[in-house]
């Protein structure tokens, strides 16, 4: 019953009215002894009229589980449509903007569809429809009401996906830029380093006269000459590898003066001149990997879904201001 309430929350509805030609038109009930108002038009939203009596139902689709489509509040919140009446109109307003694009788009779902869909939430409530029919009795519904409702809610459905969900772009780099924003000391951990250097002998001389050797090569760093070919003319390790290469490292390998200063730089980058217990060192990182946090790897697709909520609602909310600029909106209040 749980899982069922659950579904019913996402359940769009709006009414389904006939247009009328003017606002002063009324419905007019005869009960046999006198003729009785019962219905105006409060408001028109292109051909689409907003009645009186859909407003009066708002305090009874509030009663209904999932009539009201809290997506369709915007900023406001459902108890607004408790009291606020300037809240109920304008979310019926929204009601009928959606429709009339329902109608544009001819997203419209024939009656065999709605009843594949009722079939199918039987099934996966492990109801029969006898037992689907008693359950929407206990949540208000009688089943023509909430066929309205879950037709409504298919086409809804359908429309969002379509016109705004499709549009959206959430990425593994932006939820991964999220969730560093979100923990702002996170830092990355760095697997595994391509590192390499320019040696200077302190024993060379003097330190002093192997920072200057250092220093001076630096500056042609600057001046743009290639890290390579400096470390093949200027390297003052026996051993050096070719072009600096010094080897391939996993984190924590290195000793602590090259691990902070290899931290800062990125692929392709230099370092300045660096002291170690060994002499003075100017490094580059050829390539590195990062490993990613497992934490954010397991919160992934949690964190891209939230991205793409919080992306829709905001892009809803656009859409629902351009339309009200484009549609014909009038109050008759």
């Amino acid at each position: 019953m749980k899982r069922l309430a659950f579904a019913l929350t996402f359940i769009l509805s709006f009414s389904t009215i006939s247009a009328f030609a003017a606002p002063t038109k009324e419905a007019v009930k005869d009960s046999g002894k006198k003729a009785e108002l019962v219905d105006k038009i409060i408001a028109t939203v292109g051909s689409e009229a907003v009645l009186q009596s859909d407003l009066n139902e708002i305090p009874a689709r509030l009663k209904r589980e999932g009539s009201i489509d809290e997506t369709m509040l915007l900023e406001d919140k459902l108890d607004d449509l408790k009291t606020n009446r300037s809240a109920q109109l304008q979310y019926l307003i929204r009601e009928k903007l959606v429709e009339s694009e329902i109608k544009r788009q001819n997203l419209s779902f024939t009656e065999d569809r709605v009843n594949e869909e009722m079939g199918n939430l039987a099934k996966k409530n492990q109801m029969n429809r006898a037992e689907l029919d008693v359950y929407l009795k206990k949540q208000g519904y009688n089943l023509v009401d909430y066929k309205k409702t879950l037709k409504s809610r298919l086409e809804r459905q359908s429309f969002f996906e379509t016109e705004i969900v499709a549009k959206l772009r959430i990425t593994d780099e932006d939820a991964y830029n999220e969730y560093k924003n979100r923990n702002p000391k996170y830092k990355p951990n760095v697997n595994e380093l391509k590192v390499g250097m320019i040696f200077f002998n302190p024993r060379k001389g003097t330190p002093e006269e192997a920072f200057k050797r250092a220093e001076a090569v630096y500056k042609k760093l600057q001046a743009g000459e290639s890290f390579e070919a400096l470390a093949d003319k200027f390297n003052e390790d026996p051993n050096a590898n070719a072009g600096g290469f010094l080897g391939q490292f996993k984190t924590g390998e290195l000793n602590a003066d090259m691990e902070k200063a290899l931290s800062r730089l990125e692929t392709g980058e230099y370092s300045q001149v660096v002291r170690s217990s060994n002499g003075f060192q100017i490094l580059k990182v050829i390539d590195k990997k990062v490993t990613q946090d497992p934490t954010f790897l397991r919160y992934k697709e949690q964190i891209k879904a939230g991205l793409v909520e919080k992306n829709f609602k905001r892009q809803l909310k656009n859409w629902f201001e351009s339309k009200k600029q484009d549609a014909y909106i009038k109050l008759y209040e």
